[in-house]
């Protein structure tokens, strides 16, 4: 179903606070995230970006984690309760079925797809799916890493994301990626 995907094992390298000095989750995120908002994070993993997603829209709302590996959500989830955020963060398993978002359809503000993309086969169900989970006026980051994503495939990526009604509100500047901001209208 998905393209190299990236092993379980190595989320935790994903996760190491070194990462944090490269792509600073609250310097990237605390712009379009506010208390009171309800945020997906695609592509989840062990939660680099998840518990700070999590502090920035406070303890009245959620923060939705997708992932298609158990182990990583798993994982996210004994994070999330030793930062205390266990209340806030909702981890769901991707099966290999239509409709998997059926339950959040109109719910986030925000969403976050960093990284994720390139793994992933049919890119334009992809976006469809994100484009159904946020409101109307919700916001996409959306990041791939430009040492293994060229230009091509994210202007491609992109193409889905506009042909599915997102529409570009801005190139964003995150070391190590090719980034936009989406917004669904």
């Amino acid at each position: 179903m998905w393209l190299r995907v990236c092993p379980w094992w190595l989320g935790y390298f994903l996760i190491c606070p070194y990462r944090k000095k490269l792509q600073d989750p609250e310097a990237i995120l605390s712009p379009y995230l506010k208390p009171g908002m309800k945020a997906v994070d695609f592509g989840s993993a062990m939660g680099f970006f998840s518990l700070t997603m999590a502090k920035l829209v406070g303890d009245s709302e959620k923060v939705y984690c997708i992932d298609i590996q158990k182990r990583m959500l798993s994982r996210l989830m004994k994070r999330a309760t030793k930062s205390g955020f266990e209340k806030i963060i909702e981890t769901k398993l991707v099966e290999k079925k239509e409709n998997n978002f059926v339950d959040l359809k109109n719910t986030a503000d925000f969403a976050l797809l960093f990284a994720v993309a390139h793994e992933v086969p049919d890119r334009e169900m992809l976006f469809k799916d994100l484009y159904n989970i946020l409101k109307s006026g919700g916001i996409l980051l959306f990041s791939e890493p430009s040492d293994h994503v060229k230009k091509e495939a994210f202007e491609k990526s992109l193409s889905f994301a506009m042909k599915t009604g997102f529409s570009q509100k801005e190139e964003l500047t995150i070391k190590g990626g090719r980034s936009v901001l989406l917004e669904k209208k």
